[in-house]
């Protein structure tokens, strides 16, 4: 492989003036939320974010097809910390008024077995679970059609609604407000390797360019992680980040091609890992956010998405017409899977799916985000698990507190 193969330790122990002080790596949401967390907290703080992507922040992430939805519910108690971290840290200030223009909130019917609602209830943060009213029930059957129930289903609702982020305007409006302060953001440049060099680091971009920097935070997502030093036995030597404690597997979701009325409520099935969420900018329009998602376009308008699982795992995020989303990703085989899932409960919707946005993410064994340190003075935070939007905020104050500033 060349000198670049080199002992990434092998640098004699010097002080350099670096040409930042902190580098974030990677600008999806998780990466603006890092780095806006970082600037707010040490505003004299140089703050430098890279991104592979050549046009757009973080267009290589789950971030620009994510849907957004906030959901309350922590099932571990790493999710639990992470949630309420977050709270603490969005509930005022610059932060909250970055977001407010992105969020809105949609009235939610949960539908699920007696023993999951109960589960939901003791998980929820920040808010409560609530029994349905028969008027929501009602909304939902108008604007869906026939809703199957099973034995044992009950139905909830979450006091006030559930917050749904538009999470690509939002990650655009963290990275401008770094970009107006002490930050900047680079396109096109990909981190290949990290050079430990004693009181700082040389990060290797993939065109040759290189940047010293006093702290590096890895949120590059799916994507595998630069090559890192590390040290064994008091001998240098260079590693590729190891990422046995996660996996990568393909979201993805439906278009309801139907309009559907004023106020419809996101309906969600727990049980089923499905769950239906009414279109941002009303009846019959998928409009601009949609557009850009690859969800459709003004002539095919949808009224709403279907998110559910699928088990597409170890899929390359960089596999060329695999990578990221649209028809392309889909597949015959997985709209079929999504169209039967949705049609156990959501029949008549189900005859007016097509294919909907796609994206691939970290997974952990139990879903909980990975945020680490690696190597001296590196901080990892990957493997949202399909919840970046949700978690990012409490995945930027741990991460903050990691670098140890």
């Amino acid at each position: 492989m060349g000198a670049d193969r080199a002992p990434a330790d092998s640098a004699p122990a010097v002080r350099l003036a670096p040409d930042t002080d902190v580098a974030v790596v990677g600008a999806g949401i998780v990466g603006a939320a890092v780095a806006l967390r970082v600037s707010a907290a040490f505003p004299r703080r140089r703050i430098t974010v890279l991104d592979r992507g050549d046009a757009t922040p973080g267009s290589g992430s789950a971030t620009r097809r994510s849907l957004g939805v906030l959901a309350p519910w922590a099932s571990t108690a790493g999710q639990r910390l992470l949630l309420e971290r977050g709270a603490t840290w969005t509930g005022g200030g610059t932060v909250r008024e970055l977001l407010r223009p992105h969020l809105r909130r949609v009235p939610v019917l949960v539908v699920a077995r007696t023993g999951t609602l109960d589960s939901l209830a003791r998980s929820t943060i920040g808010t409560r679970m609530e029994t349905a009213s028969d008027e929501l029930t009602a909304a939902a059957r108008a604007a869906c059609g026939e809703l199957l129930l099973r034995k044992g289903d009950g139905q909830a609702t979450v006091r006030g609604g559930m917050v749904v982020l538009d999470t690509a305007a939002a990650a655009d409006a963290l990275l401008a407000a770094v970009a107006a302060g002490n930050g900047r953001v680079r396109l096109g440049a990909r981190v290949a390797r990290v050079e430990h060099l004693g009181h700082a680091q040389r990060l290797h971009l993939a065109g040759g360019d290189r940047i010293t920097t006093s702290r590096t935070v890895l949120a590059t997502g799916p994507w595998p992680g630069p090559e890192l030093p590390a040290a064994a036995g008091g001998v240098s030597a260079t590693r590729n980040l190891d990422r046995s404690p996660w996996r990568t597997k393909r979201m993805a979701a439906l278009r309801i091609d139907r309009a559907l009325p004023p106020g419809a409520p996101m309906v969600c099935f727990p049980d089923d890992d499905l769950f239906l969420l009414p279109s941002a900018e009303g009846p019959g329009a998928a409009g601009a956010i949609g557009a850009a998602r690859g969800i459709g376009s003004a002539e095919r308008p949808g009224g709403a998405w279907a998110s559910f699982r699928c088990e597409d795992w170890d899929v390359a995020p960089g596999g060329g017409r695999d990578a990221y989303g649209g028809r392309d990703a889909y597949g015959e085989r997985t709209l079929e899977a999504g169209r039967t899932v949705l049609a156990g409960r959501l029949p008549e919707l189900a005859l007016a799916a097509v294919p909907g946005p796609a994206a691939v993410d970290g997974y952990t064994p139990d879903r909980t985000p990975l945020t680490d340190r690696p190597a001296p003075n590196v901080v990892r935070a990957v493997a949202a698990s399909g919840g970046g939007a949700r978690f990012s905020w409490g995945i930027a104050d741990r991460v903050l507190e990691l670098l140890a500033l």
